[in-house]
């Protein structure tokens, strides 16, 4: 039976694959990022996608948003939050309070105002599944990323609360942990490091790699098809879970 299911960030990167991968199965998509193009999945989703360009920072535009999630689903089945800025890179010291807010308003309560606006039909019906997206960088600190750290931290504390909350209703929420990413954005990373340090992207790559027990990057497939593992019936008793699909990432130079 085809679901009605809600991504965040879903323009580009892991939140397009899981947008891909859920429409392959038969559900109807809803999708917002900051910048969106939903023309090219028009034939493939046979009408069954829609978007809305949405900054998930502003309340006003998440209200925007579900309005028009209201307009043609009925309900919504599965959320994934997906959504998730970078934030300044520098010591604490450094980071202003204005890109403190910026990334928490975003990244925790982008998810914050989503989940208020899904629960209670999901509650009522006794059924929905709420995926967050979280980060290997939680376990592996990388240095200087406090603000992005921390929000999601907060979102893996936020997933657990909430998943005790709602287990009594049959709704499930999880958490998914990727690593380190074979995309466009790690390559932009890769390339920054190799600039900053004089080493080519190869052999930051490599140094990378041996931190991580599998020695390879993620693909976003595995991590979307993760997603839609914990979304479907075959996890219907899985919940309050941080599931990692980050090849064993041990830690970071």
């Amino acid at each position: 039976m085809a679901r009605n299911v809600v991504i965040t960030g879903g323009g580009a990167g892991l939140g397009r694959v899981m947008r891909e991968q859920f429409l392959a199965q038969g559900d109807h998509v809803h999708v917002c990022d900051i910048e969106l193009d939903v023309t090219s999945e028009q034939t493939v989703g046979a009408g069954r996608l829609r978007g809305t360009v949405c900054n998930m920072g502003d309340a006003n535009a998440v209200s925007k948003l579900f309005d028009e999630v209201a307009a043609w689903m009925p309900h919504v089945d599965v959320l994934i939050n997906n959504v998730g800025i970078a934030g300044p890179r520098a010591t604490l010291e450094d980071v202003s309070e204005h890109d403190w807010l910026e990334i928490i308003q975003v990244n925790l309560f982008g998810a914050i105002r989503c989940m208020k606006r899904v629960l209670p039909g999901m509650k009522q019906r006794r059924s929905g599944a709420i995926v967050n997206v979280s980060t290997s960088s939680v376990d592996t600190l990388p240095v200087n990323r406090s603000p992005y750290n921390t929000s999601k931290g907060a979102i893996e504390t936020l997933t657990l609360s909430v998943a005790r909350e709602v287990g009594p209703f049959g709704v499930r929420c999880n958490v998914l942990r990727p690593g380190m990413m074979d995309n466009a954005r790690m390559q932009r990373v890769l390339q920054r490091v190799a600039n900053d340090s004089g080493k080519s992207v190869a052999e930051v790559l490599q140094n990378e790699l041996q931190f991580i027990s599998m020695r390879t990057m993620v693909s976003m497939d595995s991590v979307a098809a993760m997603a839609l593992y914990l979304c479907s019936p075959a996890a219907a008793q899985v919940t309050g879970q941080v599931i990692a699909v980050d090849g064993g990432a041990e830690w970071e130079s």
